[in-house]
């Protein structure tokens, strides 16, 4: 099955891009964690982990954007390939609809977060030192948001038309940009973590300009220039109920996220910051295996407009062999040299004793997650989203929340505990759903 050429050069074709795309997103997280731990204390740290959390949970909270336009474009590229009937309009159209989303979002955020941050930092258990500067740092990246919604929406109609290549192009001018700019404020100017916040807003502006001039070249939006088709009610209606789905389930994920640094804070500052140095390497073990869950999206996806079950189903099962392999290396790699990492990333000890001490959690993250990152693009793809909303909703009510309440007693492990058999259930309980989704999509 694994020696299938065609459709595993498909599979690498799509996901070597977008796994460069994801190493660089957490090596931006490692590169604060790095400066910060070297050139500031240990307040800064922390502030930085609270801040990118709440700004995670508000720019990830409209990662529908990216993802409900991967999937539109996709299985239409599909219908259109089955009938041969080539249709640039339709792609434009669902470009534009998207680019007004995020445009109206930004309007919404932009007002909104004023108001809120001070309330949000508080939430997360801020102590008195480290929620002023949290609330700086909030202030300051909230700026970029049109800039980040904006590219979003391009990714997504660049994933779907499978040219990852562009999306990889738009990753990494942000991320270089911004760990450039890390080291200039941070190291040299010693700005911390406000300097953080700067290098990351000037950084999303540049790639969003490259992302609209990747969109001008390509005369995306040339046959989509009708703006009463851009505004028709069953298409926006159709748009609406998909990226309700998506955005629900998202918050939910980064609310399961919020919550672990929230009740790690609660434990201290130290806790908090080794927390924040083994979710990067979570993250980092993630965003790779995300690269199979991209090509899941783009080629299930084309497989669903196609309608045909048998080949997303060998697309799916290519791309699971691929996450796991990807998984096993990962875990293996932290079980072997773990601590010497943590000790790269950070010259605090007291923090970096702390995090060595719950190493074995990390160990477990990517063979827990596997299955949620392979089934999330297979099901993003085919546009089956409410039942990843509702595998959410299970997990946290049912897994996530009450095993960390029954082992509250074991303080960071019950944390971790919680986090790990949440990761899990979600890729279970998809995978249970799985072969409902290919009878579905075969009727």
């Amino acid at each position: 099955m694994i020696f299938n050429q065609v459709e595993n050069k498909k599979i690498w074709s799509i996901a070597w891009p977008m796994m460069l795309c994801s190493l660089t997103t957490p090596l931006l997280g490692l590169t604060d964690t790095f400066l910060l731990g070297h050139f500031s204390s240990g307040e800064h740290l922390s502030a930085v982990a609270i801040s990118v959390s709440v700004i995670s949970m508000l720019y990830w909270g409209f990662g529908f954007l990216r993802m409900g336009t991967t999937s539109l474009i996709a299985r239409d590229r599909g219908q259109q390939l089955k009938t041969g009937r080539i249709k640039p309009e339709a792609a434009a159209n669902i470009l534009g609809r998207g680019l007004l989303l995020a445009l109206f979002c930004s309007v919404l955020v932009l007002l909104l977060t004023p108001f809120s941050a001070t309330l949000i930092v508080e939430a997360m258990n801020a102590s008195t030192t480290i929620a002023p500067l949290s609330i700086d740092f909030i202030q300051i990246r909230i700026y970029s948001v049109p800039a980040v919604l904006i590219s979003y929406v391009i990714s997504g109609w660049l994933i779907g038309s499978q040219n990852t290549r562009a999306a990889l192009a738009i990753v990494i001018t942000a991320n270089v940009i911004n760990i450039g700019l890390d080291y200039v404020f941070i190291a040299e100017l010693k700005m911390h973590s406000r300097g953080a916040a700067i290098a990351s807003v000037i950084a999303e502006y540049a790639s969003a300009a490259l992302a609209i001039g990747i969109l001008i070249k390509a005369k995306a939006l040339d046959r989509g220039l009708l703006w009463r088709q851009w505004f028709k009610l069953s298409a926006c209606k159709a748009l609406l109920k998909l990226n309700y789905h998506i955005f629900i389930r998202t918050l939910l994920i980064l609310f399961s996220l919020n919550f672990f640094t929230a009740q790690g804070a609660r434990l201290g500052d130290n806790v908090l910051a080794a927390n924040a140095i083994l979710l990067q390497l979570a993250l980092l073990s993630a965003y790779v295996m995300d690269g199979f869950s991209f090509a899941a999206e783009a080629l299930c996806g084309e497989s669903a407009g196609r309608q045909d079950p048998r080949q997303l189903n060998r697309y799916a099962l290519y791309c699971g062999v691929w996450v796991l392999i990807t998984a096993l290396v990962f875990s293996c790699s932290y079980a072997l040299a773990g601590e010497l990492i943590i000790h790269t990333l950070s010259a605090i000890n007291s923090i970096n004793s702390i995090a060595i001490n719950y190493l074995p959690w990390l160990v477990l993250m990517p063979i827990a997650g596997m299955a949620a990152y392979l089934f999330d693009g297979v099901y993003i793809g085919c546009g089956s989203v409410k039942a990843m909303h509702l595998s959410v909703w299970l997990g946290l009510l049912m897994v996530y929340l009450p095993v960390w309440w029954l082992s509250q007693a074991w303080h960071n492990h019950g944390l971790w505990l919680a986090l790990v058999c949440f990761t899990g259930f979600r890729g279970l309980s998809l995978a249970l759903y799985y072969p409902r989704l290919l009878t579905k999509l075969s009727t």
